[in-house]
């Protein structure tokens, strides 16, 4: 009994060793799958990346500058400085470009700020713009001198902002300066001279106020008789409809011409905008035309920063007043 239970034994041992080695050899199997799974799956995986590596670097610009090149703004003009400006406050344009030939003239147009050297305006922003404007200059001010100075320096036209009495009778004599219709013709005389040494870098005059001594024909008489010989032009700022001021000045062979519009009759930009093409409009119809605003207003000089620059690429020649007068 012993020797066959033994010998059972031994076979089922065999039976087991057998069982066991198969067992074996499926999970060897199974395991040598996955590994060759992953391993296949890798090297898609490294073939992919270098494939993509490869085609990316195939198509790739020679240098990163030009993508960065080609995806900024198309470069600006610079600002040329005022003090490059040339004779008559022209600007020079330089430029290793070819040179884009203006549009043909259309309009000649000149801008006149008054009131400079009253309240102190924001000269840095009048300075950008850079089409020739005429700077009208209120004398016997703390400011009057270092203003026109300080604007002439820069290119600017200069002109006298001569006080004259309106009609209203709204004014003071305390600072001077002013022509009234009581004043004796030597007072006027006088006046006249006191005015132009206070503002002495001007080439011509206009007048401030002025309503109804711009309709006395004996004042404005012995004016253009002060001012004979030193080579001044007028305008007159048609503060009154019955002004005589320009026919008198002609009659008194002074080179004159007269406002046509108030380009901020109210101080809003809207009503600076509509005048200033106004403007442009009657330039365009009678070939040239004069334009008053105050050097005090920033609408006045945003629109103007902003519109002249497109109608002088649009054939209209911004000029100084002295370029209007005969």
């Amino acid at each position: 009994m012993q020797y066959q239970f033994k010998s059972k034994f031994r076979k089922l041992k065999k039976i087991d060793l057998r069982v066991l080695k198969e067992e074996k050899k499926i999970e060897i199997n199974i395991g040598l799958a996955v590994v060759s799974i992953l391993c296949f799956s890798l090297f898609l995986c490294i073939a992919f990346s270098v494939y993509k590596f490869r085609h990316n670097m195939a198509n790739k610009p020679e240098k990163t500058e030009k993508i960065v090149h080609m995806q900024r703004p198309a470069p600006q003009p610079a600002k040329v400085p005022v003090s490059m400006r040339g004779k008559q406050g022209e600007q020079i344009k330089v430029s290793k470009e070819k040179a884009i030939l203006p549009k043909k003239v259309t309009a000649r147009v000149a801008i006149i700020l008054d009131d400079a050297g009253g309240t102190v305006p924001d000269y840095y922003e009048i300075s950008t713009i850079r089409e020739p404007l005429t700077i009208s200059v209120i004398p016997d001010l703390p400011t009057s001198r270092g203003v026109a100075k300080t604007m002439a320096s820069e290119g600017f036209e200069i002109m006298l902002h001569l006080p004259m009495e309106p009609l209203n009778g709204n004014y003071s004599r305390s600072g001077a300066g002013m022509v009234t219709c009581s004043d004796s013709d030597n007072e006027i005389r006088k006046t006249m001279l006191d005015d132009l040494s206070s503002v002495k870098w001007a080439v011509g005059f206009n007048n401030h106020m002025g309503s109804k001594a711009t309709a006395d024909a004996r004042v404005m008489k012995e004016v253009f008789n002060a001012v004979k010989g030193r080579g001044l032009y007028f305008i007159d700022s048609r503060t009154s409809d019955r002004s005589i001021a320009l026919k008198v000045a002609k009659n008194s062979h002074i080179p004159s011409a007269e406002n046509n519009i108030f380009l901020d009759s109210e101080t809003g930009r809207n009503n600076v905008e509509i005048n200033f093409r106004r403007l442009i409009s009657m330039a365009k119809q009678k070939g040239s035309a004069i334009g008053i605003g105050h050097a005090t207003r920033p609408a006045t000089i945003s629109v103007l920063k902003e519109l002249m620059p497109i109608y002088a690429n649009d054939g209209v020649k911004f000029v100084h007043a002295s370029e209007l007068v005969r």
